[in-house]
């Protein structure tokens, strides 16, 4: 399919919208599309459309030339597609594929539209792309999307996100303002014990004693990186350690990114804040319990990334809530430690 071609017939430049609504952790997968459509259409206009309470984490790309941030409800969808008429794409890309973003594009007159092959709604698209079933990557996934428009992408497999010096200043400013720790001056490990689902959170008490791991073998002092909704979560933490870690608060993702960059390394369980951290080119150490790491960690061989998981029998259950989650509860802190201790060394 040439798209410079079909942009001409319509006598317009190139624009190209990409899409993949939510969630915080799946959009920041997606970032190496981005790149590849850079890389394939050099001279195109590129925005990106999700919702607007993950659309910031896309600010600063240098491969986008905007970002449609689409408000939740009706009006928001009707008003989003007013916009996107008058920019006049040539081409929607959506790599989410659920009925509210395969409904939009369609009636937003795109005239090609690239979604999956999945259930009734794939009609909705122009054009259908199927990931091959050799594939387990979440990013080569996203990257299969781009076989419709014969764009083979030769880049980088790993996310990214970019932060400005500014915003990286304001997180040594909310480590020191929430914790009394200079990041400049001491060694500072980010975590993050929350998420989403309780079968993927490692027990509170194996992170306090990761906390104090930390302390005694390392010297370095932890900040915990509070999550919507995780006070509670956070308080049993610090509750159990010997060694008091800091406590950020509940922050805009861009400056819970910067806390994290500013730091030496992060640990988090699998979720969008582990993503994150990757993609701000951070030493991460992501537990694993239920999910399959080759799907939602393909990052281990790429850089200063480590696994630290339990492969029992009964993984991967997807499951989101389990009331024996042994592969958690079995993971000791210590083989989490010496992985922090392999992406200190790197």
């Amino acid at each position: 399919m040439d798209l410079y071609k079909k942009a001409a017939d319509r006598g317009t430049e190139l624009r190209i919208l990409l899409t993949r609504l939510r969630f915080l952790g799946d959009i920041v997968i997606t970032t190496p599309v981005i790149e590849a459509l850079r890389e394939c259409f050099p001279d195109a206009v590129i925005y990106y459309m999700a919702q607007e309470e993950y659309a910031s984490v896309l600010e600063g790309n240098p491969f986008l030339d905007g970002i449609l941030s689409l408000r939740k409800g009706l009006i928001g969808t009707l008003s989003m597609i007013r916009r996107i008429r008058r920019m006049k794409f040539t081409a929607a890309i959506d790599l989410f594929y659920n009925p509210r973003s395969a409904n939009l594009l369609f009636l937003s007159g795109i005239p090609v539209r690239i979604g999956g092959s999945r259930k009734s709604r794939k009609k909705l698209y122009t054009d259908n792309f199927s990931v091959p079933g050799s594939v387990r990557s979440a990013v080569e996934h996203h990257l299969s999307a781009l076989s419709a428009i014969s764009c083979k992408p030769g880049v980088s497999r790993i996310p990214r996100v970019y932060l400005q010096e500014e915003e990286l200043e304001e997180g040594r400013e909310i480590i020191k303002e929430c914790t009394g720790l200079a990041a400049e001056e001491e060694k500072i490990v980010s975590i993050h014990p929350g998420g989403t689902w309780q079968a993927k959170r490692w027990p509170p008490d194996h992170f306090a004693g990761l906390i104090d791991r930390i302390k005694e073998g390392l010297g370095a002092r932890s900040v915990l990186i509070t999550g919507p909704g995780e006070e509670a979560i956070i308080g049993e933490v610090a509750g159990l350690c010997r060694h008091s870690p800091g406590i950020i608060p509940v922050l805009p993702v861009r400056k819970a990114g910067a806390v994290m960059k500013v730091s030496d390394l992060t640990v988090a369980n699998d979720g969008g804040i582990m993503h994150l951290s990757v993609a701000l080119r951070n030493p991460t150490v992501g537990i694993f319990g239920p999910t399959e790491p080759d799907i939602w960690f393909p990052y281990s061989h790429s850089g200063p990334f480590r696994l630290a998981t339990m492969n029992l029998d009964c993984a991967p259950c997807h499951r989101h809530y389990c009331e024996h989650p042994e592969c958690l509860t079995e993971l000791p802190v210590e083989r989490v430690f010496r992985k922090l201790l392999e992406v200190k060394a790197i």
